[in-house]
């Protein structure tokens, strides 16, 4: 079973698209409605294509390479990058990456939002002129569809040598709708394109880091750290950053409970990474006491760390349990 088969569920009457392998025995079936459900494999009997044509179903392409060329339907052949957008009843879309180059891909797919933070949605490989299916949206609130971007890494097939990875950014509007829906290559459905190189596109260049300006930045901000300017090894001040989310967002008040724990656990690992990158010797992370939360959260992650000797309750006198001292090996 592969991705791109029609399948029958074999304990009722429902018939759909494998669209992604879950797990070595799960798999995701999109069925005819739009909706996609986890099925074990052992559950679902492949749709033979004799069937297919009797019943004049539509055919999807494998994910799977083969020897065999892909045949588009259309005369002009796509160039570049795609978005396929495939109206699943009068509400509900399905989003899906198209490959027509003669290589390998491995994606990233992320959403933004209004912070221009990015969240991963999709993180697969895309092989030569095949497709894969990246999220769904709803047709009803389309003013308010994320933006997408896409990390895009070309796989070398020979030695030479290799690409730096592309990034293209792209935001769905009703433009993208105006035209009259096509044949959509590989999927054999009606549907809308956005050709991808016309968004906004950069390539991605290795990150230089200068040590010297981060040590200089690390401390800015909060009064509370001014004193510990002082910073890398065999040095009497330990660094203190203060994780209360007032001092990371002043619109906390705004923000549900797990979107602040999230902004606390992203500065505790910003500030432990600046902390490796500059040498220093130990660092005390104040989290305050509260429900505990962020305190064994903040201690879950010191203990997966191999650069991390050992971490400890301190200032108790100030702080009581609400601050850990953190050395580094």
């Amino acid at each position: 079973m592969k991705i791109g088969d029609r399948v029958r569920l074999m304990k009722g009457t429902e018939e759909g698209i494998v669209v992604k392998m879950l797990d070595k025995s799960l798999v995701e079936v999109e069925i005819e409605d739009g909706f996609a459900i986890p099925v074990l494999e052992s559950e679902l009997v492949v749709v033979s294509a004799d069937e297919s044509t009797a019943f004049d179903m539509p055919k999807y392409e494998s994910q799977k390479p083969t020897k065999q060329k892909t045949v588009y339907e259309q005369a002009n052949q796509l160039k570049g990058f795609h978005l396929a957008i495939i109206p699943l009843n009068d509400h509900l879309n399905s989003i899906y990456f198209l490959n027509p180059s003669k290589d390998d891909i491995l994606i990233l797919a992320n959403e933004i939002n209004g912070k221009n933070e990015e969240r991963t949605i999709l993180s697969e490989k895309i092989f030569a002129e095949k497709f894969s299916k990246i999220t769904e949206r709803n047709m009803d609130h389309l003013n308010t569809w994320s933006p997408l971007s896409f990390t895009i890494l070309t796989e070398n097939s020979k030695w030479s040598i290799p690409m730096r990875p592309e990034k293209i950014t792209v935001k769905i509007k009703a433009k993208h709708f105006q035209k009259e829906k096509t044949e959509i290559p590989f999927l054999h459905k009606k549907g809308f394109l956005i050709p991808l190189n016309q968004s906004s596109t950069e390539t991605i260049d290795p990150e230089k880091i200068d040590v010297d300006k981060l040590k200089d930045s690390f401390f800015k901000g909060n009064e509370e750290t001014q004193s510990f300017k002082s910073m890398g090894k065999n040095n009497t001040h330990i660094p203190e950053i203060d994780l209360h989310i007032e001092n990371i967002d002043p619109n906390y008040e705004k923000l549900p409970k797990e979107d602040i724990l999230r902004i606390q656990l992203s500065k505790f690992e910003e500030k432990l990474n600046e902390a490796f990158m500059a040498g220093l010797d130990e660092i005390i992370f104040i989290h305050g006491v509260g429900n505990g939360v962020l305190r064994n959260n903040i201690h879950k992650q010191l203990s997966q760390h191999d650069n991390i000797q050992f971490f400890k309750d301190t200032h108790k006198e100030k702080f009581g349990y609400g601050a850990t001292l953190v050395k580094i090996k």
